[in-house]
């Protein structure tokens, strides 16, 4: 049985068309949106990392060990909760509150680094599963 997306070929091709301007992957709301605030996610823990940033705007952020993803943000208050390691093996932790700013053409460029570092400048705790899956 053939569907009607078979029988027309530039209904096919208006959909796909659709898809790549309004729900392409590359793209972000926030970018869209004239929000230029970039946050970059640093993983030198010699593990994976999947990150929730926790604000204004909610997001998932995988994180793969020794690489960096990097975000664009709405201007608020944020904070990070991170899940390390593979399925069943996982640690967890929860980042301070920090502040992301945009006036006028100045926006915030932040970068954090997954690991633990002694004095560091981005202070974080331990955290648990339960905290982390219910953002």
């Amino acid at each position: 049985m053939r569907s009607q997306y078979d029988r027309n070929p530039f209904l096919t091709l208006l959909l796909c068309a659709f898809y790549l301007i309004f729900f392409n992957p590359l793209r972000t709301w926030a970018q869209d949106n004239g929000y230029m605030n970039r946050i970059t996610f640093i993983n030198g823990t010699g593990e994976d990392a999947l990150v929730k940033l926790v604000g204004p705007l909610n997001l998932k952020v995988s994180v793969p060990n020794s690489e960096r993803a990097t975000v664009n943000v709405v201007p608020g208050s944020y904070y990070i909760l991170v899940r390390y390691g593979s399925s069943g093996y996982y640690s967890y932790s929860k980042g301070d509150p920090f502040t992301v700013e945009q006036i006028g053409n100045r926006y915030s460029v932040i970068h954090i680094t997954l690991h633990k570092v002694l004095n560091g400048n981005y202070h974080s705790r331990d955290s648990s599963q339960n905290e982390f899956n219910s953002h």
